[in-house]
């Protein structure tokens, strides 16, 4: 299973990888879908019957996936192996070894760099749909790694 620590930094948890291809949901359209599949949650005794329920992993007129969640402010996807314990995932369109360009460049670059990126990204004050948008669609890495050129030069 691929993983960066950029997926779940700080209070935010990256869901970029949890929607579809070329999807770009709405911040209203992704916080609703979040509140539905939040609800519906809470509906089961457990995460196993939440993973077993008919229509998991299935895939929300916004584009994004109904196993994801709000708990504690984060958006976060409840069957994920990191907070299972075990990976319960049972979407067809689950990449379960993607990393956006983002994560894979930060996890190759030495820590030096990757403390600045975090640095770069706190100074951005995103909020849950920001983050993930500008993680996944690599916005954030072009512009960081443009001033890290300007920097060194």
């Amino acid at each position: 299973m691929a993983f960066s620590e950029l997926c779940t930094f700080g209070r935010y948890y990256c869901f970029g990888c949890c929607i579809i291809d070329n999807a770009r949901p709405s911040r209203k359209d992704l916080a609703n879908a979040f509140k539905c599949n939040t609800i519906n949650f809470k509906q089961f005794k457990s995460l196993k019957k939440f993973a077993e329920r008919p229509n998991t992993g299935d895939v929300r007129a916004c584009g994004v996936c109904n196993n994801l969640i709000i708990k504690n402010n984060k958006v976060l996807c409840p069957l994920h192996p990191e907070l299972a314990g075990e990976d319960l995932r049972k979407r067809t369109f689950c990449f379960k070894n993607y990393l956006c360009d983002t994560a894979e460049k930060y996890n190759e670059w030495p820590k030096e760099k990757q403390k600045r990126f975090l640095k770069f990204i706190k100074s951005k004050k995103p909020d849950w749909y920001t983050f993930s948008m500008n993680i996944e669609d690599g916005t954030w890495l072009k512009e960081f790694t443009k001033q890290w050129r300007l920097a060194k030069s």
